[in-house]
């Protein structure tokens, strides 16, 4: 006989926040927000097709969702350079110049150390099983050069058969996100209703490298380190008539 496969729709999560924001109203060349959230969400489901580490039972995989991001800050802001030029020339050069940019810092993705072998020996159908939990995970990651260590791999073991892993899900965080996106733009009128503005987008103007996510998978030979990191800087012109 061949397997039976079940879906349902069913869940628990819990979501708890504290969201704070200020926001200045456009006024004198200048508009701003800033929102800060901090929050925590729990779930036995993170995705749309969640597979149970257990196909029979979903006891004990109640924890931080994958979806989870604690700290989170975006700063966003228009300005427009109050210059005055003395002449018309001055005004048409060094005028009509606007600044924009939105600054995003947020914690990184929870994840657990598992694998796609049944310890338990439940059968086909279940999902990934945890490992156990031996010891403290944490430590101080080292310097990136081709590769970083950013988790103790040795707080793990493989559990024994027949047994289900101890670890509470999505212990392990990968590092965090930052990123600065500014743009530049320059309008040039033409009539009262019409202008041509020049503009510069630049994403991730400081080059800031964000480290990629850590290896999960505890028989990989790059398990416990972050082996990418992305740092590009992308600029894009434009060049719009407005009327």
């Amino acid at each position: 006989m061949g397997i039976l496969g079940l879906a349902e729709n069913s869940g628990h999560s819990m979501y708890n926040g504290l969201q704070i924001s200020a926001q200045r109203r456009f006024a004198r060349g200048l508009q701003f927000d800033v929102a800060y959230t901090l929050s925590r969400l729990r779930d036995d489901a993170s995705s749309l097709t969640e597979i149970l580490p257990n196909a029979y039972s979903d006891k004990g995989y109640y924890g931080i969702s994958d979806l989870d991001r604690t700290h989170v800050l975006i700063i966003s802001y228009i300005y427009e350079l109050p210059f005055r030029g003395t002449s018309s020339l001055a005004r048409r050069v060094l005028g009509n110049w606007e600044l924009s940019g939105i600054n995003q810092m947020q914690s990184g993705s929870p994840f657990s150390v598992r694998q796609n072998v049944d310890y338990a020996g439940v059968g086909a159908g279940s999902g990934n099983q945890f490992w156990d939990l031996t010891g403290n995970p944490s430590l101080e990651p080292t310097a990136f050069v081709n590769d970083a260590i950013w988790f103790n791999k040795a707080a793990f073991a493989q559990p024994a058969a027949g047994t289900f892993g101890q670890q509470p899900r999505n212990i392990l965080r990968n590092p965090g996100f930052w990123e600065w996106d500014l743009g530049i733009r320059k309008n040039f009128p033409i009539t009262e209703k019409q202008h041509i503005q020049f503009r510069t987008e630049l994403f991730n103007v400081t080059n800031h490298p964000n480290w990629g996510g850590a290896s999960s998978g505890p028989t990989s030979a790059s398990f416990g380190k972050i082996t990418g990191k992305s740092s590009n800087r992308t600029i894009q012109l434009a060049l719009k008539y407005i009327f």
